[in-house]
């Protein structure tokens, strides 16, 4: 049977439109800006001439600059797009209304959905990049409570101070990862029912986050794997007798 494919694009494949800011640190797998983070094709685009400043300061002067940077890996073909800052909660609904594709502004979206799973005795731990940055707006824009949740920053560690907010060029990896522990044991007296990390450069830390409190973690990889999933074609083979027929032909 005949098979027509339709072009239209330069080249094909890429499941994940990662949009990225124009900072150059370092970034290890677990980062979403880190290609071998994912077990399925991405393409990154930067966000040209976008001050940082207008996400801590929660300003919109250059949303437009973010609009057309999605718009242009909708163009090229991805199935959804998603940012590499949590502070990009601000502009969910605004660049989302403005594409064709879903777009995943932040891992904050997660928060309400966890909080209507888990048991209203249970919180959720939020590590963030720093308290100071993370506002009540950035909360607001993702639909997460603020009192459902414990937070915890990134301010101690010198490490991440040093590399992703004065943008060093280097990074000591072990170092980071002792600060994401400082941070997660904070909540370690809380009584958690899950955690998500905003900062999408703590996402490789992950693992040590979950064996130290025992609880499911979550962040902007997993939200990129949710979406992701949805469009893997799956198939189910039967393995066991149903009625005394074995179904879709498979034996067991």
């Amino acid at each position: 049977m005949s098979r027509e494919i339709r072009g239209g694009h330069a080249s094909y494949g890429q499941v994940a439109g990662i949009l990225m800011t124009e900072s150059t640190i370092p970034r290890v797998p677990g980062d979403p800006g880190h290609a071998e983070t994912f077990p399925f094709p991405v393409r990154y685009g930067v966000v040209r001439g976008f001050p940082f400043d207008d996400l801590v300061a929660c300003r919109k002067d250059h949303l437009d600059l973010v609009v057309r940077a999605a718009l242009e890996l909708q163009d090229e073909g991805v199935r959804f797009v998603a940012a590499d800052c949590g502070l990009f909660s601000l502009f969910q609904a605004d660049v989302a209304a403005r594409l064709e594709v879903p777009f995943l502004g932040s891992p904050l979206s997660l928060v309400p959905l966890l909080s209507t799973f888990l048991p209203p005795s249970r919180r959720i731990g939020l590590i963030t990049g720093d308290t100071r940055i993370l506002k009540d707006e950035h909360l607001q824009a993702a639909g997460a409570d603020r009192s459902r949740l414990d937070v915890r920053g990134m301010e101690e560690s010198r490490e991440f101070q040093r590399v992703v907010i004065e943008r060093g060029e280097t990074l000591d990896v072990e170092a980071m990862r002792k600060g994401v522990m400082e941070a997660a044991r904070g909540l370690s007296g809380t009584p958690l029912g899950a955690v998500v990390l905003e900062c999408t450069n703590l996402v490789t830390f992950r693992r040590d986050v979950q064996q130290l409190l025992g609880v499911p973690v979550y962040d902007m990889v997993s939200l990129i794997d949710f979406f992701a999933d949805g469009y893997r074609l799956r198939t189910f083979a039967s393995r066991y007798l149903s009625n005394g027929v074995i179904e879709n032909g498979v034996r067991s």
